[in-house]
């Protein structure tokens, strides 16, 4: 929780599994969160509140995995919510399939939306199962790169050390699932609607598009990268993920992100070098159908144009310095 006073009690009064253990992280809020909470804490024992000095979400996430005593964890973003009687299920298919980690699905709501507490108790619900450290990385239809729309076992993240890397204040979530998938053993995938996330909400700490936070996602994509690469090296050796190098396109700085930060082509072509160096450049156009993307036409001719477009930045530099600006 950060600065999120008018909105932490939708959250809280989301999270409706009987014998849950909510620890609600305030990271320096300025806002009235911590009285908010407080009084929460008084007619709710099974929450508690930790205060810390501000370091962002991935100190205050290692808080939370420090103190949690319960044998799964989730992360609820204080401004988000859960769709109800989802969690029992989610936590039904953990044990029943002795899960390290349970993916559902993500529902997308955008900064004016209203609040309303769907349940999903009796949804339809498809289940896969998956076995083996780090196979879930080889399948582009499984999502690594959030951390709210995953249960994890607790013992799993505790026993290996997968901890949040507090230099990442972007790409974080995409550090930690690349971690934490090579050491899981088995991954259980379902497309329960579970988690209402807020797009560009007005509390999210990824909020705002500017010059410097720009130049922060590029940097923290490669320090995300490397973070990723050398735990799966520490705990999968001696195994190759040929779909692996493709996950990492999500970090490429692309034509419009280099636009954004108002970098000249110097430093983008030094900055494609260094991801040249982690072997994730230049884009291979068969990731446009690996990742399993609806194959219409328009998506797959425009993936296409993006992929040469950030492969051969020299010849389209100006348009999209003007296309981006515009």
């Amino acid at each position: 929780m950060y600065n999120c006073g008018e909105v932490i009690i939708r959250c809280l009064d989301s999270i409706d599994y009987p014998n849950s253990e909510i620890i609600v992280v305030d990271d320096g809020s300025k806002d009235n969160g911590v009285i908010v909470v407080a009084e929460y804490c008084k007619t709710h024992p099974n929450v508690r509140l930790i205060q810390k000095v501000n370091g962002g979400v991935s100190s205050a996430r290692n808080v939370g995995i420090k103190a949690a005593n319960g044998n799964y964890i989730i992360f609820v973003d204080a401004d988000d919510y859960l769709a109800q009687g989802g969690l029992s299920r989610v936590i039904d298919l953990a044990e029943q399939y002795d899960a390290d980690i349970v993916k559902y699905k993500i529902h997308s709501l955008s900064h004016d939306s209203p609040c309303v507490y769907n349940s999903v108790k009796d949804a339809e619900m498809n289940v896969e199962t998956i076995s083996g450290k780090a196979q879930a990385l080889n399948r582009y239809d499984i999502s690594d790169y959030h951390v709210v729309d995953a249960l994890f076992r607790t013992s799993t993240i505790q026993k290996n050390q997968v901890f949040f890397d507090t230099d990442l204040h972007l790409r974080e979530d995409d550090a930690f699932m690349g971690a934490f998938y090579s050491v899981a053993s088995q991954v259980v995938v379902t497309d329960l609607r579970l988690y209402n996330y807020y797009t560009y909400s007005n509390y999210s700490h990824t909020h705002g598009q500017s010059i410097e936070r720009q130049r922060l996602l590029i940097r923290s994509g490669l320090l995300a990268i490397k973070h990723r690469k050398a735990f799966i090296a520490k705990h999968c050796p001696n195994r190759e993920f040929p779909l692996e190098r493709y996950k990492y396109m999500r970090w490429v700085c692309s034509l419009q992100n280099a636009v954004e930060a108002e970098i000249n082509y110097k430093e983008y072509k030094a900055l494609l070098d260094e991801f040249r160096q982690e072997g994730v450049y230049p884009l291979e156009y068969k990731w446009i159908k690996v990742a399993g993307w609806d194959y219409a036409w328009s998506p797959y001719i425009k993936r296409v144009i993006k992929t040469f477009c950030i492969n051969h930045p020299w010849i389209v530099w100006s348009l999209a310095k003007w296309y981006y600006k515009k």
